[in-house]
């Protein structure tokens, strides 16, 4: 979007009086499949997506605020200062060029629902929730840990020289307290996966996770996609609509962040082609990673979930 109409949305946002629990949500790792996911809902009608507000240079949390890259915040946490940081970014009272930036005027000027999608927020899931009371319940999207790992080093490289560099930001004791385990890691693999465990098990192990979102599962979305679009629709637009925005919705259309331009024609061959890339003796080391935090979702042999049930 050119920055030449930032006066012209300033104006039309300005209009609008979108309450933070009337939108959608759509947490997820950074290469779990999330934006794909949110251009598939970017379809409903009226819909404006509010991209990674929580990036740390191009979002809208102030810099005092020090909740750095993947901030965490507790559940039983009551400053204000955070608690207006989050409504102020849900129901877009705060935002830049990089949040709106998806969006065309004539989708703003539509626009009657907030769609969000973070990838840094995992950890703000159960805080965010006893503060915000969704009328939609948020959608959690959860990939497999190898998957989405080696799908980030492709993507972003490790960006650390050090496995043991404790990342700066509020309410970080969970790195000193694995520092040990990011420092054994012996591959870049090993050390994103190490890092997924520590940002992803303290939410996936919480008991109340599915009162507070809906889960999805990569490997579901992939295979059969238009089944878990409908059951998200169900919860946010009129039954007798959902027909019409599904018709819409280009099922296996890539994401814009797909680096290869394009999904494999096979959904099984796109969930293997990443686990089939690793010896055994990576997996079994994976898996010792995956033992010492009490990963039972998944294991470091196959592309699908083990067990649901725990979630």
């Amino acid at each position: 979007m050119q920055s030449m109409n930032m006066n012209q949305i300033d104006t039309i946002l300005a209009d609008k009086q979108f309450l933070p629990e009337d939108g959608l949500v759509i947490f997820g790792e950074a290469r779990s499949g999330s934006t794909w996911l949110m251009e598939l809902l970017g379809h409903i009608p009226g819909s404006i997506i509010n991209w990674e507000p929580l990036h740390e240079e191009r979002g809208v949390v102030p810099v005092s605020l020090n909740w750095g890259d993947r901030p965490y915040i507790p559940i039983e946490d009551k400053h204000a200062e955070y608690v207006d940081c989050i409504m102020d970014m849900l129901s877009l009272r705060k935002y830049s060029e990089w949040t709106i930036g998806k969006n065309s005027i004539e989708d703003l000027v539509s626009g009657k629902m907030v769609l969000t999608k973070f990838v840094r927020a995992n950890l703000l899931l159960p805080w965010m929730c006893q503060h915000v009371k969704f009328k939609h319940k948020p959608v959690l999207l959860v990939r497999h840990p190898i998957d989405t790992s080696l799908s980030q080093l492709r993507a972003f490289g490790s960006g650390v020289n050090d496995y043991g560099e404790i990342p700066s930001g509020i309410n970080n004791a969970r790195f000193t307290n694995h520092r040990k385990m990011m420092q054994e890691a012996q591959n870049d693999l090993e050390y994103k996966i190490t890092l997924w465990c520590i940002n992803n098990m303290p939410v996936l192990e919480n008991p109340s996770l599915r009162d507070w979102v809906e889960v999805v599962f990569y490997e579901d979305l992939i295979i059969d996609p238009r089944k878990q679009l409908r059951s998200i629709l169900g919860r946010i637009i009129p039954y007798e609509h959902i027909s019409e925005v599904m018709s819409h919705i280009p099922l296996r259309a890539p994401s814009e962040t797909n680096l290869q331009g394009r999904l494999e024609n096979s959904p099984i061959k796109q969930l293997y082609k990443n686990i089939d890339v690793i010896d055994y003796s990576q997996k079994e080391r994976i898996q010792n990673i995956f033992d010492h935090f009490g990963l039972k979702l998944y294991n470091a042999f196959g592309p699908f979930r083990l067990c649901s049930k725990s979630l």
